[in-house]
C-alpha cells in the first residue's frame, strides 16, 4: 500500500507524453486550481502512480542492482505488459490523494508457435480517496513469453513507410451520439527515442528495453521500443479528443504490436453502442491504433457519458 498524490504538473508533463493537446493542461493558472476547477487527468495517466510505489522494479535506486546492468539469460523468459483496463467510478483530478492497493489476480499458460510457451498473470490495483471511496479499479495482465525474438524477422523490424500511413477521416464528431459513428485521428507522425523517453519519464517506467538501447540489442531486439502504456496512452486521445476526459468510465485493451522509433500511430474510433444507465447514457467506442504499415498495435474498447 503507497499514496498517490495527483499533481497539476506532473499531469501536464503526462499528458504531453502522450500528445495530449487539451489546453487547460498547459495553463499554469488550471495546474494549481483547487475546487470545481480542477483538471481531470487523461484515462492512462494512473500509470504514474509507479513514481509513488517505493519497491517500484522498473525504477533504477542507488545502491540497488538494477535489470540493465545485468548481462541476459538465454533461459530467463521476457516479460511483456499485454493488457491494461481502468474502470472510473470518478474523474481522477488534479489534488486527489489516493491510496494504492495491490492484489494479484489469475494466471494461465499458453503456447504459441513462434513465442513458446507463454505464462499470463493479472496485477489488480485499486485507489481509494481519503473517506475510503474507491476511486478507480485497474487490471493489468502481463505475459512472460519463453522465446527470445528474431532479429531478422519482419515482426521486429523497426521503421515504417510513411506513405502508407493512413490520415484523418476529418474533425472528429463534435459528441458520440449514434452506433456506427467513426472517426480517425492521427496521434504521432513519427515515434523517436525522445517521445519514449518523455513517456518513461512522466509514467516512471524505466525498464531497459525502452530505455536502453545495449540492453535491448543484447536481448535480441533490433534496440528500444516504445512502452505498450505509450501506445495505450497515445490511443485514448481518439476518445478524450471527442468527449474530453471528465466522460470517460472505462478504458481497456490489450497491447497487439511493438511500436518502433520512426512509426507513424493512428487512431481508428466506431461507436458500437449507445444505451441508458441509472444516470444517463453511455456509448462503447472501440478503438483500434495502426502503425505506418497498416499493422494494429493496440485494439480496446471505451465507455463514455454521452453529452
Amino acid at each position: 500500500m503507497y499514496t498517490l498524490v495527483v499533481h497539476g504538473s506532473h499531469v501536464m508533463q503526462f499528458a504531453r507524453a502522450v500528445g495530449d493537446r487539451t489546453a487547460a493542461f498547459y495553463d499554469v493558472d488550471r495546474l494549481s486550481a483547487t475546487g470545481p476547477d480542477t483538471l481531470v487527468a487523461p484515462p492512462t495517466f494512473l500509470m504514474a502512480a509507479d513514481h509513488f510505489d517505493p519497491d517500484h522494479a522498473r525504477r533504477p535506486r542507488p545502491g540497488s542492482s538494477w535489470a540493465g546492468t545485468q548481462e541476459p539469460s538465454p533461459t530467463q523468459p521476457v516479460g511483456f505488459h499485454t493488457e491494461q483496463h481502468f474502470v472510473f467510478h470518478r474523474p481522477v483530478r488534479t489534488g486527489d490523494r489516493l491510496t494504492v492497493t495491490r492484489r494479484p489476480g489469475g494466471s494461465w499458460q499458453k503456447t504459441g508457435r513462434r513465442a513458446g510457451t507463454m505464462t499470463f498473470s493479472e496485477t489488480h490495483l485499486h485507489f481509494h480517496d481519503p473517506t475510503g471511496r474507491l476511486v478507480v479499479e485497474t487490471r493489468w495482465v502481463q505475459a512472460a513469453v519463453e522465446r527470445r525474438p528474431d532479429p531478422t524477422s519482419r515482426a521486429a523490424a523497426p521503421g515504417t513507410d510513411p506513405s502508407r500511413t493512413p490520415r484523418g477521416t476529418g474533425t472528429p464528431p463534435a459528441d458520440v451520439v449514434a452506433v456506427g459513428q467513426h472517426w480517425t485521428i492521427p496521434l504521432i507522425d513519427e515515434v523517436t527515442p525522445a517521445t519514449i523517453a518523455m513517456y518513461a519519464g512522466a509514467s516512471g517506467d524505466f525498464h531497459p528495453l525502452h530505455c536502453d538501447d545495449v540492453y535491448a540489442r543484447r536481448r535480441g531486439y533490433p534496440g528500444v521500443f516504445a512502452h505498450g502504456m505509450y501506445t495505450m496512452g497515445m490511443s485514448g486521445r481518439a476518445v478524450t479528443d471527442v468527449v474530453g476526459h471528465e466522460r470517460v468510465l472505462a478504458f481497456g485493451g490489450r497491447i497487439t504490436g511493438q511500436v518502433w522509433p520512426g512509426d507513424t500511430l493512428t487512431a481508428r474510433a466506431r461507436v458500437t453502442d449507445v444505451y441508458d444507465d441509472t444516470q444517463g447514457t453511455v456509448a462503447d467506442v472501440a478503438v483500434t491504433t495502426t502503425n505506418g504499415h497498416g499493422a494494429a498495435v493496440f485494439d480496446g474498447t471505451a465507455t463514455v457519458r454521452t453529452a
